[in-house]
């Protein structure tokens, strides 16, 4: 019964083998009616990247994908698939995954593309796709990244291709750029006025209007400067605010020197909650001469004197001296 039961076993193990060798050598179309396995990938991504808005010129955000990745069988002998299935096992597999379609305002970058093994169970493979959007990007709009996911053929199991689509969406950047249209610095005399033109240009995705304040001024000088100016949006964008400045002028000579901080805050046209972080900038004043302000001061009590004395040498000493 021993030798019967031996003689039984491997006889059915020689046949597995025979019809795995078979299997490798027919056709592939005759060789589906016994066997097909075929590869097989489910994708999910972090949904709440779309909660969150990509704002222009900065990092970007990244979106992490996972991709599951398996072997299916679909023949009409599932013992023949185990048999080609374990022979497959442990070799490898590059999972290509390609954004192929996005909004020409972004760009959708791949960490590495992930080198699967085939074995029994499902396995899966993070992926991290970082997403950046340019100035072009309009303020609050949506955007979707088509992504393929392609599984080459291994052997005897198929290939297959999958696609999934993965919105976002854009957020108001309020960036703005200072430029001095002559200098940040300026050597006047104490009886004139300094005026500084200030270019702003808009780099952020939206209408911005951009308020301005005297921050610190040094006692003795004054200064004022437009309020805020509305700043279209596109490239080249700009608008002109102006800055006057002007000096002690007490008399006499003046050496005075005095750094004036100003600071400015962009925020949304349509939307005013969207506001940017105030940031600061400085002009340099050096007033140097003499200043004849307030000479009055002295003038005055001298003509007081004068008339003083006059009327003191009128009226009391020509009469003394009966003149």
């Amino acid at each position: 019964m021993k030798k019967k039961f031996r003689g039984i076993k491997t006889t059915i193990v020689m046949s597995l083998i025979l019809i795995s060798l078979l299997l490798t050598v027919v056709p592939s179309t005759t060789a589906g009616l016994f066997t097909s396995l075929e590869s097989y990938v489910n994708v999910d991504y972090d949904e709440s990247i779309t909660d969150e808005p990509i704002k222009i010129r900065g990092t970007g955000k990244a979106i992490n994908v996972n991709i599951t990745f398996g072997v299916t069988s679909a023949s009409l002998f599932g013992v023949a698939d185990k048999i080609i299935l374990a022979t497959h096992l442990g070799r490898t597999v590059q999972l290509q995954v390609e954004p192929y379609e996005y909004p020409e305002w972004a760009t959708v970058s791949v960490s590495q593309w992930p080198t699967a093994r085939i074995q029994n169970d499902e396995k899966s493979y993070p992926v991290t796709l970082t997403v950046k959007v340019n100035e072009e990007a309009p303020a609050f709009g949506k955007g979707d990244i088509k992504l393929r996911i392609t599984v080459p053929k291994v052997g005897q199991i198929n290939g297959i291709t999958s696609e999934i689509n993965i919105p976002f969406s854009v957020g108001y950047t309020p960036i703005v750029n200072i430029n001095y249209l002559e200098s940040n610095s300026k050597v006047i005399g104490p009886m004139d006025t300094a005026v500084f033109p200030i270019e702003v240009e808009n780099l952020g995705n939206a209408r911005t209007r951009v308020y301005f304040e005297i921050a610190d001024i040094p006692d003795g000088w004054s200064a004022i400067i437009t309020d805020d100016v509305i700043i279209e949006e596109g490239e080249g964008s700009k608008a002109t605010v102006y800055l006057t400045v002007k000096p002690p002028k007490g008399l006499g000579y003046h050496d005075d020197t005095s750094s004036i901080l100003i600071r400015y805050t962009p925020e949304m046209v349509e939307q005013p909650d969207f506001v940017g972080t105030s940031k600061p900038i400085n002009v340099l004043i050096e007033s140097r001469g003499f200043s004849f302000i307030g000479i009055e001061i002295l003038v005055i009590p001298i003509i007081i004197i004068v008339v003083v004395l006059l009327l003191v040498y009128n009226f009391v000493i020509r009469k003394r001296f009966g003149k």
